[in-house]
C-alpha cells in the first residue's frame, strides 16, 4: 500500500552548467557579478530564490525533503537552507556526481529512507494548477515519469526500486556521461512491474519549463525573473510592509570608577558621552527588490574596505588596520538577536529583509567601547524594526545579550560595563555581585544624576595599538583563584562605592583622589608593560597640570578632571595640559554626557 506521504529528493548534483549559469558567467556588469557561480535553482524569482517557492509548497506535502548537492554548490545550498529553516542535515554533499542513480543510492544509504520517493530538480516552480493536481501527479502512482513534451522532469520510485539501485549500479555501471534523466527513466521502466508515464500540458504547467537546462539569461529576464509576482503580492499583503529608512545611534562611554572589575564580579561607575557615536542605518527592502527577505550588510568604507585607490593603498590599509572587518559585528548581532527571539517565543516577522550599514566616529582601540556601540545600535534598531519591546527584552538583559555577541560569538574580551551604560545612557552605578549575576544573568544597575559630576575631559592616543590584549593575563589569574588579583578587584569595587558617596556629597576632591587611586591600583595589578608607555605619559602630564586621571576602558585613553588647589588656575592648567598632550601627538577634548530620552 502506498504511504500517505512520500519523501522528496531534490537533485542538484550535476556538475554541468546550465545555459543560464553560463550566460551569467559571461557577463561582467555589477548586476550579474553577484550571481556568478550561484546555482540556477537559487537565482531570484519574484523576490525569493526559486527553490524557496518549491520548498514552501513541498514541506507540508512530503514526509521528508532532502537535497543532494555536489562539491561545487554545497555551500550555496547550505546558505540557502539557513534562511528558510531547512535542516542542514538534509542537504547531502555527494562530491563529484557520477550519475543520478548513484546519487539516489547515496541518499538512501545515508538517510535510511523507508518510503516511496519523488525526484525533482531544484528549479521547480509551483503553480495554482499544481495544488489541484498534486495527488494525481505525485501520490496515485508509486513508479512514474511525468513529462513535458519529450522531456522527463518529475519521477516517482517505490521503496523497493530504491532499495535495488545499488545492485543495479554494480551490474550495469551507468556513467555520468550519459543522459541522466533518461537513465533514471530507463531504470524505472525496466525494473517496475508497472510504471506510469504521462505527458503534461505545456499550457497548464509551463512554469515547470524553468527546469529546462537550455533556459537562457535573456529568457530568465523576460519570462522567469518575475513569474511569481502574483503570489508574491499575496504574501506581501499579508503583512505590513515597512518603507522608511531607520537610523539608530549608540554612544561611546568612559568608565569613571572601578573598571576593570566589571569582568570580575566587582562594581563600576560609567558615563555615556555624546562626543562620539556609532550609527546604524537600516533600509527596508522594497516590494520590487529581487530578494525581499534578504539581509544585506553594506560595507563601511573605513572599517570594511572593499575598494582601494591603488595596490599600494590596499597594502597600507592592511598594515595599519589588519584584516578583521566591522561587518562581523553586525552579522553576530543579527544571529544572537534572532536566536534569542526564537528560543524565547518572541514573535518576529522575517518576511521583509533589509540592507544595513554602520558609521562610527568613535576612536578605535582606545577603550571607548566602539565595538559594543555598533552592536548596541544595531540591537536597538532590530528591536524597533521587528517591534520587540522593552518588556520582552529588558535593558538589563539587552546588555547581557550584547556582551554575548562579543564574548561568545566573536571572542572579544569584554565585561558588562560598556553594554550596560550603552543600554541605559547617562551615569550608572553597577554592582556585578557574583551570586546575583548567577541567579539573574545580570547585575544591579542604578542610574545616577549626571549633574553630580565634575567637568571631565578625555585624552587619547592618536595612533593606538590593539587594546584587546590588556585583560588576558589578569583574567586567567583570577580564574585560577589568585588571591592578589581577587583582592585587587575587591578594592576596585570599593573605590566605586566611595566614588558614589563622594558624588552624592558633592565632594569632587575625594572623587578625584579615587580616580588617581583607581589608576595606581591598575598599574600595580597589570604592570607597566601592559599599561604601556604612552598611557603612562598621559597620566604623567595630567598630574603635572593638577589633574586626576585614569583609564576609561582597557587602555589607549585617559579620562580626567581638574584637581588643583587654586580654582583660579583651573583654566590655565587645562590649557597647559591640552597643549602638552597635543605637542606629543595625543588628542584632548572636553566631555559631554549623553542621557537618553528613551532607552529604546
Amino acid at each position: 500500500m502506498c504511504p500517505t506521504k512520500k519523501t522528496l529528493i531534490i537533485v542538484a548534483s550535476s556538475t554541468s552548467e546550465t545555459q543560464l549559469e553560463t550566460d551569467i558567467k559571461n557577463r561582467y556588469d555589477s548586476e550579474f557579478l553577484r550571481y556568478r557561480g550561484v546555482p540556477k535553482g537559487l537565482l531570484p524569482i519574484s523576490g525569493r530564490p526559486a527553490l524557496s517557492w518549491w520548498y514552501e509548497y513541498a514541506q507540508s506535502r512530503f514526509d521528508h525533503v532532502y537535497i543532494i548537492s555536489n562539491a561545487y554548490n554545497f555551500k550555496h545550498f547550505e546558505r540557502w537552507a539557513s534562511g528558510v529553516n531547512f535542516s542542514r542535515e538534509n542537504i547531502l554533499n555527494g562530491g563529484l556526481s557520477t550519475g543520478i542513480l548513484q546519487d539516489l543510492a547515496f541518499v538512501h544509504r545515508v538517510k535510511q529512507i523507508q518510503s516511496d520517493i519523488v525526484i525533482t530538480s531544484a528549479e521547480m516552480i509551483p503553480t495554482n494548477v499544481l495544488q489541484h493536481t498534486h495527488s494525481e501527479l505525485f501520490d496515485v502512482d508509486r513508479n512514474f515519469i511525468r513529462m513535458i513534451d519529450e522531456d522527463p522532469f518529475i519521477f516517482g520510485m517505490s521503496l523497493e526500486l530504491l532499495q535495488g539501485v545499488d545492485d543495479y549500479i554494480e551490474k550495469v555501471a551507468p556513467t555520468a556521461d550519459t543522459d541522466q534523466k533518461n537513465r533514471l527513466k530507463l531504470y524505472i521502466i525496466t525494473k517496475a512491474h508497472r510504471a506510469s508515464i504521462s505527458k503534461l500540458s505545456v499550457e497548464d504547467y509551463s512554469v515547470f519549463s524553468y527546469a529546462d537546462p537550455d533556459v537562457s539569461l535573456q529568457s530568465y529576464l523576460d519570462v522567469w525573473q518575475f513569474c511569481k509576482n502574483d503570489d508574491f503580492d499575496s504574501r506581501r499583503k499579508s503583512f505590513k510592509f515597512q518603507t522608511k529608512p531607520l537610523h539608530m545611534r549608540a554612544y561611546a562611554r568612559v568608565g569613571l570608577m572601578g573598571n576593570p572589575s566589571d569582568g570580575f564580579y566587582g562594581k563600576t561607575m560609567s558615563l555615556l558621552i555624546s562626543n562620539f557615536w556609532a550609527e546604524v542605518t537600516l533600509i527596508p527592502n522594497g516590494a520590487g527588490d529581487e530578494l525581499v527577505e534578504a539581509i544585506t550588510i553594506l560595507p563601511n568604507p573605513v572599517s570594511d574596505p572593499h575598494k582601494f585607490s591603488s595596490l599600494e593603498c590596499l597594502v597600507g590599509v592592511s598594515q595599519i588596520d589588519g584584516y578583521e572587518t566591522g561587518d562581523r559585528l553586525l552579522r553576530a548581532c543579527c544571529k544572537v538577536f534572532y536566536l534569542h527571539c526564537k528560543d524565547n517565543g518572541i514573535p518576529i516577522d522575517t518576511r521583509q529583509g533589509f540592507r544595513v550599514m554602520f558609521e562610527t566616529n568613535i576612536p578605535r582601540q582606545v577603550g571607548l567601547a566602539g565595538s559594543s556601540a555598533i552592536i548596541t545600535a544595531l540591537w536597538k534598531m532590530l528591536s524597533s524594526f521587528y517591534g520587540v519591546t522593552q518588556e520582552q527584552i529588558p535593558l538589563e538583559l539587552q546588555a547581557s545579550l550584547v556582551l554575548k555577541v562579543e564574548w561568545e560569538e566573536l571572542g572579544i574580551a569584554a565585561g558588562l560595563q560598556d553594554r550596560v551604560i550603552q543600554a541605559f545612557g547617562g551615569l550608572v552605578y553597577m554592582d556585578f555581585d557574583r551570586e546575583y549575576m548567577e541567579t539573574y544573568g545580570h547585575g544591579k544597575y542604578q542610574p545616577l544624576d549626571v549633574g553630580l559630576l565634575p567637568k571631565l575631559w578625555l585624552a587619547y592616543v592618536a595612533d593606538p595599538d590593539d587594546s584587546g590584549k590588556v585583560h588576558s593575563a589578569v583574567k586567567q589569574r583570577f580564574l585560577n583563584g589568585d588571591e592578589e588579583i581577587i583582592k585587587a578587584m575587591r578594592k576596585f569595587a570599593s573605590f566605586t562605592e566611595q566614588a558614589r558617596q563622594s558624588l552624592e556629597a558633592n565632594d569632587h576632591k575625594r572623587f578625584a583622589q579615587l580616580m588617581s587611586s583607581n589608576f595606581d591600583l591598575r598599574r600595580e595589578t597589570y604592570g607597566d608593560a601592559v599599561v604601556g608607555a604612552s598611557n603612562l605619559r598621559m597620566i604623567e602630564l595630567a598630574r603635572k597640570h593638577n589633574c586626576a586621571a585614569k583609564f576609561p576602558g582597557s587602555g589607549g585613553a585617559i579620562v580626567g578632571m581638574w584637581n588643583g588647589p587654586n580654582p583660579e588656575t583651573e583654566k590655565s592648567d587645562l590649557l597647559g595640559l591640552r597643549r602638552a598632550l597635543e605637542s606629543e601627538g595625543f588628542v584632548f577634548l572636553e566631555l559631554s554626557p549623553m542621557v537618553y530620552d528613551d532607552a529604546y
